[in-house]
């Protein structure tokens, strides 16, 4: 409908967010912010949060753009995109950056001024989110998650957990925040414990399923 890989409707994409108990929802069409602007017309009559956003194909991968006010340029450097981001006071975040073929690699991950990186996506193999995890802690970034649902049942399957904030600058500012030091060292303990088990298998499926975009 607003994106080549996914026909979800905006406005039932706010109804079974808000039916799954979500306290709000970010819409990332590929290249465009129609159905995201949309969606959070249709959320504000109904007490439900929606932030803008757009997934951006660079000439190096995907990009994430959170409270951008108009779609970024295609198929620029990862570099240059996230610098029109952050132009437009948008908040720019690596896309699963080691998922095949459409993430972008950590050389360009680390190269561009993103303020985070998607450390869980629900389409990405395991493998890939756990050095997502374990780079953004190395680079001191923030760290997001998304389902990144192409379907009203994916909805919910991957979250980013944001406290004390309910306005649009409120959230976009606690997208940039870094994991603190105890905390990351926790987190990245029970990490190792995972990779020396037989959840990351070379048989789990990336579900991706973008290629046209």
């Amino acid at each position: 409908m607003y994106s080549p890989d996914s026909k979800l409707d905006p406005v039932e994409m706010v109804k079974v967010a808000k039916a799954n108990g979500l306290d709000g929802l970010a819409i990332t069409d590929h290249n465009a912010i129609a159905g995201a602007l949309k969606a959070r017309d249709y959320a504000r009559s109904v007490g439900f949060f929606v932030l803008v956003a757009t997934e951006v194909s660079t000439a190096d991968g995907h990009v994430l753009a959170y409270g951008v006010s108009k779609p970024i340029p295609r198929d620029q450097p990862a570099r240059a995109t996230a610098e029109d981001i952050l132009a437009l006071a948008g908040v720019p975040v690596a896309a699963h950056p080691y998922r095949f073929w459409s993430g972008l690699g950590e050389k360009a991950a680390i190269e561009a001024p993103f303020a985070a990186y998607e450390v869980q996506n629900a389409r990405t193999l395991r493998r890939g989110n756990v050095r997502a995890h374990a780079l953004a802690r190395r680079q001191r970034v923030g760290e997001t998650g998304g389902s990144d649902a192409h379907f009203d049942h994916e909805i919910g399957r991957a979250v980013t957990i944001v406290e004390d904030a309910s306005t649009e600058e409120e959230v976009l500012e606690a997208l940039t925040d870094s994991r603190d030091p105890e905390i990351a060292e926790t987190a990245q303990a029970a990490l190792d414990e995972l990779m020396m088990t037989n959840e990351l298998d070379d048989d789990d499926i990336d579900e991706d399923d973008e290629r046209l975009v």
